[in-house]
């Protein structure tokens, strides 16, 4: 019987999942199944779930965001369907700063 650990995509998701704990050791971070990683900053009222994309290469990322509207600003968690490496860690990095992805001045 072949196990979870046989995977390539179990594998491909834990590597990320202790990149992840060596860049972010301060961080709460669940490697939750086989596809999702969630990720806890002390500074996010709601976590970073990252999941590995319906096409290779990519993460479906959720997280908190600050919206600019033209009736003032609004706080949301969003989905972001496509995002590459670089993209997540951009995430990762102001959520971790801010405690959610703020709007480009």
């Amino acid at each position: 019987m072949i196990g979870q650990n046989n995977n390539p995509a179990y594998y491909y998701m834990e590597e990320l999942y202790i990149d992840l704990k060596s860049r972010y050791g301060q961080a709460e971070i669940n490697l939750i199944n086989l596809e999702t990683i969630e990720v806890y900053f002390s500074k996010a009222k709601e976590p970073v779930i990252i999941q590995k994309g319906s096409e290779s290469g990519y993460f479906m990322v959720s997280y908190p965001k600050l919206t600019s509207e033209h009736n003032g600003i609004k706080e949301e968690y969003t989905t972001s369907p496509k995002v590459l490496f670089e993209g997540l860690l951009w995430i990762l990095k102001k959520v971790n700063r801010d405690g959610k992805v703020l709007p480009e001045i």
